[in-house]
């Protein structure tokens, strides 16, 4: 899976925290620091996403209807004008989930600060996918509240509620004003989790311990390098509100986009050209090759099974099979359909038993791992248990002895 470089803009948008993580949350590079300028070399081929200042965000919840985004981002503005200080018309909207209340996420950002971010983007080389408030980054824990603290700031959130980001309050001064919100969930606040800063625990040491005391359960975790890689590896499991919307969504211009890639387009087409050739010469390939194996058909049957003709060939070994038992048959048959499906062209067959529904098979591979591969590709197939009984180096490759088993279902 792809990696995401998360860039997480300074208040002032010229310095900036970034670093690289997996879609699993964990970190894939170092985390930089300094200039907006060096996370440029860090986003080639990897999406790019910009995490903004979370104070000049605003994450709220609004009863909409069922539409597109399209049309929701049309109902917002009117829908939202009453809550709203500013001006809707200098206001960009950005829909995100549904929450589990039935409400809409809904992020609010003005959009001289929107230019501001994206020109600062822009001057150094990056193009961001998404913009994401730093403060969709704070976890949904069922029944906790989250809080993460940086010095005076403190980013939270409420189970299945949007974030929110305070400046300059308590830790109890927070939990007030949530408890006082008048609804029983918010009343009935008591286990808390916190993710602190050295400067923000050295500055609310005294009062989490005291609320330890109060609360159900406190569960405080150090952050000795800043939120950062909290925020980002929350954001790499579970993406934010991207505030790249409606007339901030990234547009393409074609065009200018394929000119750059006439040599590539060409060397594509050659390559296209090049493949249907080798389609041909396979095909003429696998001509042969049915030509030889009919051959070598009608020179073992009479052999093997005393028949000449291949049609007839064929119906005298099912009958042989099928004198077997019809299980017993059919056990053998998709047994060997599961060898022919495991095998790779470099590992081939070299002797084969079929009794009392076990396959004991002799098989000469590269080398150990690929003998490994065809025994996980046919214990892959849920139907067999296949063991690796020994293997040994041969001049041709790594002989192994394994034993096939069917699964009863």
């Amino acid at each position: 899976m792809p990696e995401t470089l998360f860039v997480r803009l300074a208040d002032g948008d010229a310095d900036a925290t970034w670093a690289a993580f997996s879609p699993d949350g964990r970190l894939a590079t170092g985390v930089g620091r300094g200039p907006l300028a060096g996370a440029r070399a860090a986003a080639d081929a990897r999406r790019a996403v910009v995490l903004v200042p979370a104070l000049e965000v605003t994450s709220i919840q609004a009863d909409l209807p069922a539409a597109g985004p399209a049309r929701l981002r049309q109902i917002l503005p009117y829908s939202l004008e009453d809550a709203l200080a500013d001006d809707v018309d200098q206001l960009s909207f950005a829909v995100g989930a549904r929450l589990p209340s039935g409400k809409m996420l809904v992020s609010v950002a003005a959009k001289t600060r929107m230019d501001a971010w994206l020109d600062a983007a822009r001057a150094v080389g990056l193009a961001p996918q998404a913009l994401c408030s730093e403060a969709d980054g704070v976890p949904d824990v069922p029944s906790t509240l989250v809080l993460m603290i940086q010095d005076e700031r403190v980013y939270g959130r409420r189970p299945g509620e949007p974030p929110f980001v305070l400046e300059g309050l308590g830790v109890r001064q927070i939990l007030d004003l949530l408890r006082g919100a008048g609804d029983a969930e918010a009343a009935d606040l008591k286990h808390l989790l916190v993710y602190v800063d050295a400067p923000g625990r050295a500055r609310h040491h005294a009062e989490l311990v005291e609320l330890g005391e109060t609360l159900s359960s406190i569960d405080v975790k150090l952050a000795p390098d800043g939120l950062f890689s909290h925020l980002a590896a929350t954001l790499a499991q579970r993406p934010g509100t991207n505030l790249l919307q409606g007339a901030y969504a990234p547009k393409s211009n074609w065009a200018a986009l394929a000119r750059p890639w006439r040599v590539a387009a060409g060397l594509l087409a050659a390559v296209a050209v090049l493949a249907l050739v080798a389609r041909g010469v396979d095909y003429w390939s696998l001509q042969r090759t049915d030509s030889a194996l009919t051959a070598r058909l009608a020179e073992d049957c009479p052999r093997l099974v005393g028949v000449t003709r291949p049609q007839a060939c064929e119906v005298e070994v099912r009958q042989r099979l099928g004198s077997l038992g019809a299980s017993h048959g059919a056990g053998f048959l998709a047994t060997l359909a599961a060898i022919v499906g495991a095998r790779s062209g470099a590992t081939r067959v070299d002797q084969l038993s079929y009794r009392n529904d076990t396959m004991d098979l002799q098989v000469v591979a590269p080398d150990l791992p690929a003998l490994d591969e065809f025994t996980k590709h046919l214990q892959s197939t849920g139907r067999f248990n296949a063991v690796l009984e020994s293997s040994s180096q041969k001049d041709a490759g790594t002989e192994g002895r394994m034993k096939i088993n069917g699964i009863d279902k």
